[in-house]
C-alpha cells in the first residue's frame, strides 16, 4: 500500500499523528485507518493525500498512474543528431525536492520539458543559471543539466546548498581543493570563494552547458 508507505515515511522524519493529519486536512482517524491497511473511501480524501504529497491520486490508489507517459518522454528516440531525451527543467526550489529522492516521481511537476541530445542519467534535469557568479563560463539565465548520481571531484562544477550563519544559499560552483579542504569556487572574481563544510550539500554534477563538460 503506498500512501502507508508515504504515512509511514512522514512520521519517520518526526511528525506525530496529528501534526501530519491537521497538514493533509484529514481527520486523525483517517490516519489511523491506513497505518491499518484501511484506505480512504471517498475521493475527496484521496484528493487531499494527492495535493500534500504531490502525487496522481491513481498512482496512490493503484500503483499506476494515466500520467505514466511522462515516464516514457524520458526515454530516448533517435535523430540525427544522436538520442533526444525531454528532460525536466526546474527553478532552483524543485531542484533540491526533485534531486533527494531515489526515484522519478509520476508525475513529475516541472516549469519546461526540453529536449536534449545524448544525455546520460535517468534522474538528470535541467536549472537555468540563477546570476553572474559564474561568468564568462556560465551565463546568468543560461541553461545546465545536473546528473544529481554522479560522484564529483575538484575541478568539476557543481550545484551545491552551503549553509550561511543565518541562512542557506544553493549555489552553481567549480570545486576546487585546497589541501583536504573543498572549495566552492566562482569564475567571477567578485565573488568569493566559500569552504565546503559538513552541514553543506553537493546536489549534483554539471554535465552540460551546450556541450559536453
Amino acid at each position: 500500500m503506498i500512501l502507508k508507505g508515504l504515512v509511514h515515511w512522514e512520521l519517520s522524519q518526526g511528525m506525530t499523528e496529528e501534526q501530519l493529519a491537521s497538514a493533509i486536512g484529514v481527520p486523525l482517524r483517517t490516519l489511523t485507518n491506513i497505518l491499518t491497511n484501511k484506505e480512504p473511501q471517498t475521493c475527496a480524501i484521496w484528493d487531499k493525500f494527492g495535493k500534500y504529497f504531490r502525487m496522481d491520486v491513481d498512482f496512490l490508489r493503484t500503483g499506476e498512474s494515466r500520467y505514466a507517459q511522462t515516464r516514457r518522454e524520458l526515454s530516448s528516440r533517435t535523430s540525427p543528431g544522436g538520442h533526444i531525451r525531454r528532460i525536466p527543467l526546474f527553478d532552483w526550489h524543485q531542484m533540491g525536492e526533485f534531486a533527494k529522492r531515489g526515484n522519478l516521481p509520476d508525475p513529475i511537476h516541472a516549469e519546461a520539458m526540453v529536449e536534449a541530445t545524448d544525455i546520460s542519467g535517468i534522474r538528470t534535469f535541467a536549472l537555468k543559471v540563477q546570476d553572474d557568479s559564474m561568468e564568462p563560463l556560465f551565463s546568468k539565465g543560461a541553461m545546465i543539466f545536473i546528473n544529481p548520481d554522479l560522484g564529483w571531484k575538484p575541478g568539476d562544477f557543481v550545484v551545491a546548498t552551503r549553509h550561511g550563519k543565518s541562512m542557506a544559499s544553493t549555489l552553481l560552483r567549480q570545486i576546487k581543493a585546497i589541501g583536504n579542504q573543498s572549495i566552492l569556487h566562482p569564475v567571477n572574481w567578485m565573488y568569493e570563494d566559500l569552504p565546503l563544510t559538513e552541514p553543506d550539500f553537493v546536489w549534483g554534477k554539471v554535465v552540460r552547458l551546450r556541450k559536453n563538460l
